[in-house]
């Protein structure tokens, strides 16, 4: 039988009152973590509430009583100086690597400003790890620095000097008056009731927010903000609060090695410099003009990190379509004035083949369109916005002055004749489109109803509806010509005809009665678009029975060189710079770029991907592949901001995405260079910048297989060279780098390229794996510093402490996708925690009051098999950083095996079973929670009969789990909680009844075993289970089921097998017991 779908109970009585066990226990083993939906038990199987000291909240944020949290607290600031006197975290190389070693590292963090959740979110998948490895007697190294490099900083400092500037120091801001609203219309009786009405305006502060108050909301002194309008006071301010910060959180960093960016820190600056020599001299670095993101007012590139909206967008390439209009506007002509010559409107497309198509051109009626004067004399009629971009690609004017002869209203322009290029008729008409975006392309829209399904909607809106040709002018002559097949797109469904004009088809079949069914469109635009350009084929033109993708750049090439359109360049979408807080432009700058497009270069990073790189997730491998099949040419250099300087170009910058990209080296050298000082220390070190030459770093960092001579002449010390060696060749590669997902399209993937450019050959030396996460939601909001949602490192440590914080970040998820850290969860693991410590003193206490002798009881050979059990599961999820997991099992697991022997044993606990558990506890909760675990080990060494720190501790080594053992606990627990269930589901019929019949099947029915077996199938085959819609149709081909009833009762069956696989997993789909019942 099977103990959840086949064992039928039928109630003749309760159980007699007899039973030794007459209590249900309260923790079940679990596959899931409590705390999103449901109460937590405490852990003695009393509710929470019972335990909580009064004055404590029972959830939701910290707790009233802080007694609880203030224990733990204490035994946190007492483990961290055991840790610091003991140096825990320094560890020292073993040139052997006889232990092996682990080397991880988290990006380090920009210092504008306090680290918070969403920090420590990603950082603790790193500390985990880390002290998971240690367990396995590794050597291991997780060094921490700050990020200091580019504009953000430098931006803040000068909003501050003019904010000083302008209302003095302390500021006086302005304030403003809050607009009366009118009075409000007298409200029916009843309604409205006890709602206050406005009275006088209101005096509030100004809505703006300034930066000095941006840095009060920091907590920064009032009295020395000032000192922040120096860049260089914010170097020195933030990075050792972020220190302490982190101290406070536990992490096991070896602080020696940290260590802030730019040429503030000049020894860092040196490494930097090495580093773009050895790329120089690669040959990965060249000088040229480029198109790039650029922002006007601070007049140079803007990087990933430069922004505050719009990271990973790049450049959009558009050709202008140079649309001519044959009678000009006499609105038109008062613009021009004595200007001479053709004026086009200038229509932004991504598909240039489809040009013969046109049958109109759309214009915004409302939109406000500017005439410009290009640099060759043409006259555009264009949005400003385009305009603007124009003028930084030499197409218009100088940088941020486009020559702009005047505006027109879009409504000047409907009704006009045209010319366009390559279009089949002579002339064609300007016509009406609402939804057109003046900030987007140029606000003129090229028509091509054939292949466009939002021209195709409008256009037979146009041609249908009267009303709207008269209200803009458009007589029906204008809206006669016939829709022209330009391209046999192969849709699905569609015959020869219909794949002529596509976008008929596609309106029809989704049936789309207008251009106001939006989403509709969109869809069909996409279908069109990825057909058409994967598998379209031309059937007009020079270009006919040519491949769309091939004639895409054949057609553009040709209108270009026939003077009928221009290359044009904008973001692909919006972005807004940090610093002056304005949108971005496309600009054809000539300055410093990595040539990441290269093709050996690129491939040979794609093979590392592909082959070697770890990213634990198939989503994450495939953004990184997806990554490097885009990014090209990336600006590395800067005019302004903070950073080091070109070694062979001081007017210029590095950037702060590439000057730290091979950084992880550095840590490996770094506290020779340091001296425990953030910007270097020469007095403490020995080591003087200047020390640091080119050969210096070849020599150190050279590959193994190619090492490079001591240089002759530095005034390095042999011996220190040596070490520096030894330490990078001990540490290097870099075993795992943790970080948010968004770095993937820059930061991460330039990593690998700079790892293959200076460690060229050599992919040994490349790094290992790289473990990405999504963002994290505070109580299952979106963290936002606007809406108070917020919480900082400091501010979360003060509220929990830091080991109830640790435990609600590593329940709050591990995937791409957002997580959510609970404050209820870590408010409750407050309580956990302190109960277990009340527990372990109780266990100690009544040692001799335990059981011992022989452990051969089922309960004491199940117990013993569980704690084995767990410790090989919560391994795999630690070896997999699936730390939500590794919760699970080392706290919520262990804890709930532990309840139910505890309720069941006979005549008690066994007390070797209870020392293995507090010991199994204590280590595997040590990644998560190490100072509790570091006191919980401690308080019960002489009673588990170890020495030490927990620390230091090993994983244990037990037996593989016996999975007939396994079997029949789960079936114990699963029968029972079925009786509990059905007893208290049949309360009334079970009142007075002595005997409890159970009735068990030897075998499943032949229907239960087809759909067991169809699951269990699926799963093997594609690690997924079978949806439900194809479970029914497999169904329908077996004369099993005879009748709706039989269906439904099967549906019914597999609803519940999903469920209980959602929770046991594939135990879930035995279709035999491993044992006798």
């Amino acid at each position: 039988g099977h103990p959840t779908h086949s064992t039928h109970f039928r109630h003749t009585s309760t159980p007699p009152t007899t039973d030794p066990n007459p209590r249900s226990p309260k923790r079940q083993r679990v596959d899931r973590l409590p705390g999103d939906d449901d109460e937590h038990p405490g852990e003695d199987g009393d509710d929470d509430k019972e335990d909580m000291p009064k004055g404590e909240a029972k959830s939701g944020g910290a707790p009233k009583g802080t007694g609880r949290r203030d224990k733990l607290v204490g035994i946190e600031t007492k483990v961290q100086k055991l840790w610091e006197d003991g140096r825990k975290n320094e560890p020292a190389v073993d040139e052997k690597k006889s232990t092996g070693k682990f080397f991880c590292t988290f990006p380090y963090p920009y210092m504008n400003g306090k680290l918070h959740l969403g920090h420590a979110f990603t950082l603790c998948k790193a500390e985990f790890a880390a002290r998971y490895q240690r367990l396995l007697g590794k050597k291991v190294l997780f060094p921490f620095g700050f990020h200091c490099t580019g504009m953000p900083i430098a931006a803040c400092a000068e909003k501050l000097q003019k904010e000083v500037a302008q209302y003095g120091n302390p500021p006086i801001f302005p304030v403003e008056e809050e607009e009366v609203a009118p009075p409000p219309k007298e409200e029916p009786k009843g309604k409205g009731k006890g709602k206050k009405k406005k009275g006088k305006a209101a005096k509030k502060k100004s809505k703006r927010k300034y930066q000095w108050q941006i840095m009060e909301e920091m907590g920064v002194p009032k009295e020395i903000i000032s000192k922040f309008c120096d860049a260089s006071h914010w170097l020195e301010y933030f990075p050792p609060i972020g220190i302490e910060d982190l101290k406070k959180l536990g992490v096991m960093v070896d602080w020696r090695r940290s260590f802030i960016t730019t040429d503030a820190n000049p020894y860092y600056d040196a490494f930097v410099r090495w580093q773009f020599n050895r790329l120089l001299a690669a040959k990965k670095i060249e000088k040229a003009k480029r198109v790039c993101v650029f922002s006007p007012s601070n007049g140079q590139p803007c990087a990933d990190h430069d922004r505050a909206e719009g990271e990973g967008v790049g450049p959009q390439e558009y050709t202008l379509i140079k649309i001519k209009i044959l009678e000009i506007p006499e609105a038109v002509k008062k613009v021009c004035g004595e200007e001479k010559g053709d004026v086009f409107l200038a229509a932004a497309t991504l598909r240039p083949e489809t040009m013969y198509g046109q049958t109109n051109c759309w214009i915004l009626p409302s939109g406000e369109y500017s005439i410009v004067k290009l640099n060759n004399g043409d006259l555009f009629v264009v949005s400003a916005r385009s305009a603007l971009n124009m003028s930084f690609q030499e197409l218009c004017g100088t940088p941020n002055k486009p020559t702009i002869l005047g505006t027109v209203k879009g409504s000047d322009l409907l009704g006009i004749a045209i010319e366009a290029p390559l279009c089949k008729y002579e002339k064609v008409y300007t016509m009406p489109l609402l939804t057109i975006s003046m900030f987007k392309g140029t606000g003129v829209v090229t028509s091509v109803p054939s292949d466009a399904p939002a021209d195709y909607a409008a256009w037979m809106d146009m041609k249908k509806d009267a009303a709207m040709r008269k209200k803009y002018g458009i007589t029906e002559d204008m809206v006669k010509f016939d829709i022209v097949p330009i391209i046999d797109t192969p849709l699905e469904g569609a015959n020869s005809e219909q794949r002529k004009l596509p976008a008929a088809y596609l309106c029809t079949k989704l049936k789309i009665k207008n251009q106001h069914a939006v989403d509709k469109l969109e869809t069909a635009k996409k279908e069109c678009y990825k057909i058409s350009n994967a598998k379209g084929t031309m059937l007009v033109g020079d270009c006919k029975g040519k491949g769309v993708m091939e004639a895409k750049e054949e057609v553009k090439q040709m209108l270009i060189k026939q003077g009928k359109a221009v290359t044009y360049f904008e973001p692909q979408e919006k972005v807004v710079a940090r610093a002056g807080n304005e949108e971005c432009v496309c600009a054809l700058t000539e300055q410093w770029f990595l040539k990441y497009g290269e093709k050996k270069w690129q491939g040979e990073v794609a093979k590392h991907i592909e082959s070697t790189l770890n990213c634990f997730n198939a989503k994450a491998k495939g953004m990184f592949t997806f990554c490097i099949g885009w990014l090209q040419q990336w600006a590395c250099s800067r005019t302004a901001g903070l950073g080091t300087k070109l070694p062979w170009d001081t007017d210029f910058l590095i950037e702060s995405l590439s000057d730290s990209t091979i950084y992880m080296a550095y840590y490996t050298i770094a506290h020779f260079l340091q001296g425990g000082d953030l910007s270097g220390n020469p007095s403490s070190s020995g080591i003087k910048p200047e020390d640091l030459t080119d050969e210096v770093f070849n020599f150190v960092f050279a590959e193994p297989k190619n090492p490079v001579a001591l240089p002759t002449n530095s005034n390095i010390p042999k011996e220190t060279l040596e070490a520096m060696r030894k330490e990078f060749l001990f540490w290097y590669p870099l075993d795992l780098r943790v970080s948010g997902k968004d770095l993937i399209q820059n930061h991460l993937t330039m990593s690998l390229y700079n790892h293959a450019a200076i460690w060229n050959g050599n992919p040994d030396m490349w790094p290992r794996s790289f473990f990405t996460n999504g963002h994290v939601q505070l109580n299952n909001t979106k963290m936002s510093k606007s809406t108070g949602n917020f919480l900082t490192l400091e501010d979360a440590v003060k509220k929990f402490g830091a080991d109830a914080c640790r435990l609600a970040l590593a329940e709050a998820g591990d995937g791409l996708e957002d997580s959510n850290f609970s404050e209820d969860t870590a408010d409750k693991a407050i309580l956990r925690l302190t109960t277990m410590d009340e527990w372990v003193e109780e266990q100690i206490a009544s040692e001799k009051s335990l059981r011992t002798g022989d452990m051969d009881s089922f309960f004491d050979k199940a117990f013993d098999n569980e704690i084995n059990t767990i410790v090989h599961e919560a391994k795999r999820a630690y070896d997999e950083m699936r730390f939500r997991d590794s919760t699970i099992n080392a706290f919520y697991n262990l804890i709930s095996s532990r309840d139910w022997y505890r309720e069941y044993a006979p005549n008690g606990m066994h007390l070797n079973l209870v020392k293995k558990f507090i010991r199994t506890f204590a280590v595997l909760l040590s990644p998560i929670c190490p100072h509790f675990c570091e006191s919980l080990w401690t308080k019960a060494s002489g009673f588990l009969g170890v020495s030490g720190m927990v620390v230091d501790a090993r994983w244990p080594e037990v037996p593989v789990s016996d999975k007939v053992l396994t079997a029949k606990t789960d079936y114990i627990r699963t029968v029972s909680s079925n009786i509990r269930s059905t007893l208290s589901r049949n309360k009334k019929k079970s009142e007075g009844k002595k005997v409890l019949q159970l009735t068990i099947s030897k075998e499943l029915p032949a229907w239960k075993k087809f759909i067991l077996k169809s699951l269990k199938d699926s799963y093997e085959a594609k690690g997924e289970l079978l949806d439900n819609k194809t479970l029914s149709d497999s169904m329908k081909k077996t004369d099993l089921f005879k009748n709706k009833r039989m269906s439904k009762n099967a549906m019914s069956y597999a609803a519940m097998l999903q469920k209980e696989f959602s929770t046991r997993g594939a135990k879930a789909l035995q279709t035999d017991l491993l044992f006798d019942e």
